[in-house]
C-alpha cells in the first residue's frame, strides 16, 4: 500500500514517521525548502514511544503521480485551498481521509474527490515543531480515528487500519465517524478556547479558583451544539472527558495556543466561528465560547 501525507508537522509528521519505522511506503508531499532540509537532516521526533530519526521519502507537487491508495492531509484547515491546488496531479486514485479540525472542510473535498472517496479522520495528539523541525510530542495522546462516512465498508480503509495496528500509537475503526467528528470539535474547542482564552495550560487554569468551573462550563456550551446537531455524549464519556481536561497539573495546550505563543495565524474561524455557527438560530447562549472567538479575533489583529 502507497500512503501519500501531505503535511511533516505535528500530526502528518508524527503519525507518518511512525508509519515509516514499521517498513510503510509512506511519501511526505512537501514544499522545495522542507524537501532539503529534511534530505540534509532528516525527520527526528522526540516522544515517549520512544525517539526516532529518519530519512522520509518525499515528493514535490509537480512531480505527484496518480499512484497512491491513501491520501492523509494534515495541513491547518485554512491552507485546505491550496493543499487542494497541491494535490491535483495524484486526483483519480485514492482514498481520502483529512486529519483537520472541525467538520465544515468536508463539504469542499466531497466536492473536489467525491463523498464516497472522503473518508472521516480524527487526531487525538498534542504536540509541536520546534525551530530546527524536530517534532515533539506531548503527554499520552497518540491515537488515529477513522472510517468510512458512508459505511460501505471499504477494503481499502480497513487494509490501512491493519498497517497502522502494527504501529506504536494507538488506532481506531470507526464505525460511527461522523459523530466522532463532532465529538473531537467539542474536544478541541474547549481545549483551544481555554488555554487562548487564559494563555495558560489546562493545569494552570484548573488550580486558580473558578478556573475548573470555567474549562467545564466551556465544555458544556460546546457539548450542547453538537447535541443540537444530533450528536450527543453519553455520560460516562463526558465524565471521562471532564476528568481529563482538569486533571491536576496537566500541561495541555491546544495547538492553537502554540501557534499563538508563535505569533502564528490560527484556526480560530474554523474552530471557535464555525461552530458558534452551528447552533443555527436555535436561542442558545454559549458567552465563554464566544469569549474565545473575540479574544482570537483580537489577537489577529496584532499580527496581521
Amino acid at each position: 500500500m502507497k500512503i501519500l501525507v501531505l503535511g511533516i508537522g505535528g500530526i502528518g509528521g508524527f503519525f507518518g514517521g511512525y508509519l515509516s519505522e514499521i517498513g510503510t511506503d509512506v511519501t511526505f508531499l512537501v514544499r522545495p525548502k522542507r524537501q532539503k532540509l529534511l534530505s540534509n537532516h532528516g525527520l527526528s521526533i522526540i516522544s515517549s514511544l520512544g525517539n526516532l530519526t529518519l530519512k522520509p521519502k518525499t515528493v514535490l507537487a509537480e512531480d505527484l503521480k496518480p499512484i497512491y491508495d491513501i491520501i492523509i492531509i494534515t495541513c491547518k484547515t485554512y491552507d485546505l485551498d491550496q493543499a487542494i491546488l497541491d494535490l491535483k496531479l495524484c486526483k483519480g486514485k485514492g482514498l481520502i481521509i483529512p486529519f483537520l479540525n472541525g467538520v465544515t472542510h468536508m463539504e469542499k473535498l466531497d466536492k473536489e474527490y467525491g463523498v464516497f472517496n472522503v473518508m472521516g479522520g480524527v487526531a487525538h495528539i498534542s504536540s509541536t515543531v520546534n525551530e530546527d523541525g524536530t517534532i515533539e510530542h506531548f503527554s499520552d495522546f497518540k491515537k488515529l480515528t477513522f472510517g468510512d462516512r458512508s459505511l460501505i465498508n471499504n477494503d481499502t480503509i480497513k487494509s490501512f487500519y491493519q498497517i497502522c495496528k502494527k504501529t506504536k500509537f494507538d488506532v481506531v475503526l470507526s464505525d460511527n465517524i461522523n459523530l466522532d467528528l463532532w465529538k473531537k470539535w467539542v474536544f478541541i474547542s474547549t481545549v483551544a478556547g481555554a488555554t487562548t482564552l487564559f494563555n495558560s495550560s489546562l493545569g494552570q487554569i484548573s488550580k486558580q479558583k473558578y478556573g475548573k468551573k470555567l474549562i467545564i462550563d466551556l465544555f458544556e456550551e460546546c457539548k450542547t451544539i453538537a447535541e443540537i446537531n444530533g450528536y450527543s455524549f453519553d455520560k460516562n464519556e463526558a465524565d471521562n472527558i471532564i476528568k481529563n481536561i482538569t486533571a491536576e497539573g496537566s500541561p495541555i495546550k491546544a495547538s492553537m495556543q502554540r501557534d499563538v505563543e508563535k505569533k502564528s495565524f490560527t484556526e480560530h474561524e474554523e474552530i471557535f466561528g464555525d461552530f458558534i455557527s452551528a447552533k443555527g438560530k436555535n436561542q442558545l447562549n454559549c458567552p465563554i465560547l464566544s469569549s474565545c472567538y473575540v479574544n482570537m479575533k483580537v489577537y489577529h489583529e496584532t499580527i496581521i
